[in-house]
């Protein structure tokens, strides 16, 4: 049986991409991921996480930060990861 030749192409650049999109030139280690979903249930005390941060996010409306890119700055320099000068809002307006 003869194999095309648009096959064959199809072929090697399908494994082209595969190896470009799995190649990793900065040399850090990255982590293995899975393909599996995993549901855990979320802990007795994440209704309390939420509605405190619905709070914060009320008052950080309330306090004039009400762009999407403000609430989620204040909330990456809450919890660490974000700081330096983005941080100023939430040192002036720290969580209450």
């Amino acid at each position: 049986m003869p194999v095309r030749k648009s096959t064959i192409v199809g072929v090697v650049l399908i494994a082209l991409g595969l190896v470009g999109g799995c190649s990793d030139t900065s040399g850090t280690p990255r982590p293995v991921g899975s393909t599996s979903v995993v549901a855990t249930s979320a802990p007795s005390a994440a209704p309390d996480a939420v509605e405190r941060n619905l709070r914060i996010r009320q008052r950080l409306l309330e306090l004039g930060c009400t762009t999407n890119s403000c609430i989620q700055a204040y909330f990456a320099c809450m919890d660490g990861y974000l700081s330096g000068d983005a941080c100023e809002f939430y040192r002036q307006h720290p969580p209450g």
